[in-house]
């Protein structure tokens, strides 16, 4: 089966490992398509990022751009939204090649807004490796929600990274869905560079077998007047492991921050693992933050009522379990991602 990229509508499906630099330009000015392709035909967009928001000096970034498989480029010009989400597929099918490096770039003008629904999935039980990097500009007053959704198998070694870089007023909301038996790390740096912008981050993790998710968080307050949270949640069975570390920076003159944090855990099975590093590095002295941790099993108390009121054990289970996720799912936008996502529980 031949390799291809495949573009309908608002949504960009990716069947590493080839394409065929596929690029469409929506309606407002809006354009959407892989990277590669994007690069030939708006090269201009591209060198302008680097200019204005020098992300260059990431080395893996760097690595990704050299030599790395193709991935997808978003650009939004200024004061448009696009009439419904734009959905990327990334799939995965380990055949012809085991190390995949695509690179992202999501460039959003001032003004505009978006919604992207990213998903990563392997299609086959073949080893894979993939190291994906994606950037993200927002100019002032820009909103991005994005989500992405990961399942992958036991085989499949996923790492993500992400860049953020916000201007004034901007907004962001972020959400990890990290499900399955592989190996996953999902790695997330944030500067709020302008007065009065905010990121809301959060991921919910369902770790099965020998599976690993990987959390890592790092939110710099830079400007005054902004605000970020962090909420995280792992549901770990069997042999799992899981990880979160998030850290706030709060700098010098980053006077009237709110920050706040928040890891939430439930082991199903005494061979599961959880490790919480919270950080926080404070210099500036008029700010609110604070972080949390917990893990835990499922609550015995509730499980005994919803058992005496002649719930089987199993659906009690799973009705705590959708309840603890609950707070995750329910902060994503789009019903039909999140009706998805719940018959994936």
């Amino acid at each position: 089966m031949k390799d291809r990229t495949v573009l309908r509508s608002y949504d960009l499906t990716v069947l590493h490992h080839e394409n065929d630099n596929l690029v469409h330009h929506l309606s407002d000015g809006i354009v959407l398509g892989s990277f590669s392709g994007m690069i030939k035909q708006f090269g201009h967009l591209y060198r302008n990022f680097f200019d204005q928001y020098g992300f260059s000096d990431d080395a893996i970034a760097d690595q990704d751009t050299m030599s790395g498989s193709d991935g997808f480029f978003l650009y939004i010009p200024a004061n448009t939204k696009p009439s419904q989400p734009i959905r990327i597929a990334n799939l995965f099918d380990g055949r012809n090649e085991t190390s995949i490096r695509p690179r992202n770039v999501v460039i959003m003008e001032a003004g505009s807004s978006a919604e992207l629904l990213a998903g990563d999935f392997t299609l086959s039980g073949n080893p894979c490796s993939c190291n994906d990097v994606t950037e993200v500009a927002l100019g002032e007053a820009a909103t991005l929600n994005m989500v992405r959704m990961q399942k992958v198998n036991g085989a499949t070694r996923l790492i993500t990274t992400t860049t953020v870089w916000q201007t004034a007023s901007s907004r962001m909301k972020t959400h990890y869905i990290s499900l399955g038996e592989g190996n996953i790390r999902n790695s997330m740096k944030v500067k709020l560079a302008g007065k009065n912008a905010g990121h809301d981050v959060s991921g919910l993790s369902m770790t099965q077998q020998t599976g690993h998710i990987d959390n890592d968080v790092l939110i710099e307050h830079a400007s005054p007047d902004c605000q970020s949270n962090q909420l995280f949640k792992h549901i770990l069975s069997d042999a799992s492991t899981g990880v979160f570390t998030g850290r706030i920076v709060v700098c010098k003159d980053a006077q009237k921050t709110s920050a706040y944090q928040r890891s939430s855990n439930i082991l199903l099975h005494p061979k599961a693992k959880m490790k919480i590093r919270p950080q926080l590095e404070i210099y500036a002295d008029d700010v609110k933050c604070s972080h949390g941790a917990t893990v835990g099993q499922l609550d015995a108390e509730a499980l005994f009522y919803l058992r005496s009121r002649g719930i089987s054990e199993v659906e009690a289970k799973q009705m705590l379990l959708n309840a603890f996720a609950n707070e995750v799912i329910n902060g994503i936008s789009c019903e039909s991602f999140r009706e998805n996502i719940f018959r994936e529980l």
